[in-house]
């Protein structure tokens, strides 16, 4: 059965691995999300570790049995003092190993996140999935989401 928890410190390293196959399967999709060579350890350190203490984060693992087999990364953002906006939520990733994708895992997570939000009062979330990656944006709009936004880039 899985079983979703807050991550704990003996789960940063599976944690490290599935954010490393999570960017690499952006790569794949759209070289501009490949990860740099040593981007793991930046990774593990400047934001994972870090990111944890906070009371305004929370990052999940799915387990099955020990097996960490997806995480997410959540937080609670206070927006800038110049607009009416409140504070919201934001999921910043929510990723499954490649063969546990597809069972309602992400799912699971999500539902997670979501009380987490509430319980904080928290009515608003947002997210963002590239363009390219149809199964993530597929994910988010039958959850609810909706386009109020578009990111563009351009290489010069």
């Amino acid at each position: 059965m899985i079983e979703i928890i807050k991550a704990e410190e003996r789960h940063v390293p599976d944690i490290c691995q599935l954010w490393l196959e999570f960017m690499r399967f952006h790569g794949d999709i759209d070289p501009i999300f490949a990860p740099r060579d040593g981007a793991l350890p930046v990774f593990e350190e400047k934001y994972l570790r870090k990111e944890m203490k906070s009371e305004d984060n929370l990052i999940l693992v799915a387990l099955d049995g020990k097996r960490v087999i997806g995480y997410s990364f959540s937080q609670i953002i206070d927006p800038s003092d110049l607009l009416k906006r409140k504070n919201y939520g934001y999921i910043h990733d929510v990723a499954v190993t490649a063969d546990y994708r597809r069972k309602g895992i992400g799912e699971k997570m999500y539902d997670e996140i979501l009380k987490w939000f509430r319980s904080r009062g928290i009515d608003c979330v947002e997210v963002e999935a590239t363009i390219k990656n149809r199964v993530a944006y597929s994910f988010w709009k039958k959850r609810g989401f909706t386009d109020y936004k578009h990111t563009l880039y351009r290489e010069i």
